[in-house]
């Protein structure tokens, strides 16, 4: 639990989506959690709520607030004391259907903390893979089949959703489980979503499944079904993946990075469908397409060109081969004082 004398900062976007989120993880958490559901509404009663550009004062530093581009409501944050500190959490420069990307923030500052989740990886081209995307869904239900979108409920079900409807995409198209709740709260906070209008339109043009009557209905017909959870860990993704195993006709597009050992992972590798005590065959077809809402290889290292000589890196979030690498890349290309930290290691800058 919170103590009382701590000052929480959010974004109204953040504070209302993770009020879902946590609420979920409580009703689905099997082990004792220091919370529950009424401390959660303590902690949006009494979280401070900030915009992008805002500056609050804590004491003798100031700590701002920078659009990060992640998802909605994501930011990076600025904190300006005796020197200044740039964080980055997970950041994307990469502009979607959904949102701008990162607004880059200051140049001058004494020190860096930055994700290193894809240094060893560049994404594929946003538009080439939209387009490919698109083309494999349209020929599938063209063909009679039904196509499944396994997508995280927050921010990558709304892009689907943009995407197809940026390719003036026609067929019947379904969203199900917490995404429908993350759309609702995206269209009434459109200040944070970029792609207001293409989401509003994208809106129109889906049926929102809630009933089993509809999930039904979204399986008798030739269409597409985007539904949590991303790397088929549960939700209702489960149940739709279970009808369209065995249909040929049919497909499961993954829209994102699958963990190893995941049920998206292994139906990816092995063509199994192993959730909820299932393990068949899949004889539908099954592919992924690497939609990200992190900055890539080159995305970080022009983030990083950005900064002046000397200038102190902590690379974090990362496989240990990705932060070293990201580390090495800022010492030898760019002089950067750059450090793959050691957890539990003090750092004095």
């Amino acid at each position: 639990m919170l103590s009382n004398n701590l000052d929480v900062y959010a974004t109204e976007m953040a504070y209302r989506v993770g009020d879902i989120l946590l609420r979920d993880f409580i009703k689905l958490s099997g082990y004792y959690l220091p919370y529950e559901v009424l401390e959660v509404k303590e902690l949006l009663k009494k979280g401070k709520r900030v915009a992008y550009g805002e500056t609050v004062r804590i004491k003798d530093v100031e700590i701002t607030f920078i659009d990060a581009g992640h998802i909605p409501g994501s930011a990076q944050i600025l904190v300006n004391g005796d020197k200044t500190l740039l964080y980055t959490g997970d950041f994307s420069t990469i502009k979607t259907r959904l949102l701008r990307g990162a607004e880059p923030g200051p140049r001058d500052v004494d020190v860096v903390v930055i994700e290193s989740t894809y240094a060893l990886e560049d994404h594929p081209e946003r538009r080439s893979l939209e387009r490919e995307f698109v083309s494999r869904v349209r020929e599938t239900v063209e063909n009679g089949g039904r196509v499944l979108v396994p997508a995280f409920s927050v921010a990558r079900a709304q892009e689907i959703m943009c995407v197809l409807e940026a390719y003036n995409f026609r067929e019947p198209v379904y969203i199900d489980g917490m995404a429908i709740k993350v759309l609702d709260i995206y269209l009434e906070m459109e200040e944070y979503v970029h792609g207001k209008q293409l989401l509003y339109q994208a809106a129109k043009h889906v049926t929102k499944v809630t009933s089993r009557k509809k999930r039904t209905q979204a399986l008798s017909t030739p269409s597409v079904i985007i539904s949590p959870a991303g790397m088929l860990k549960g939700g209702p993704a489960v149940v739709y993946a279970r009808e369209l195993a065995e249909d040929e006709r049919s497909a499961i597009f993954l829209v994102s990075f699958q963990l190893p050992d995941t049920p998206g992972a292994i139906l990816l590798n092995e063509k199994r469908l192993v959730a909820d005590g299932l393990d068949m065959k899949v004889k539908a077809q099954v592919d992924q397409f690497r939609f990200s809402s992190h900055s890539g290889r080159t995305q970080l290292h022009e983030y990083l060109k950005r900064f002046n000589a000397g200038t102190k890196v902590f690379t974090i979030h990362g496989e240990p081969a990705s932060t070293e690498e990201l580390a090495r890349y800022c010492r030898s290309e760019l002089n950067l004082d750059a450090v793959n930290p050691v957890r539990d290691e003090i750092y004095i800058v």
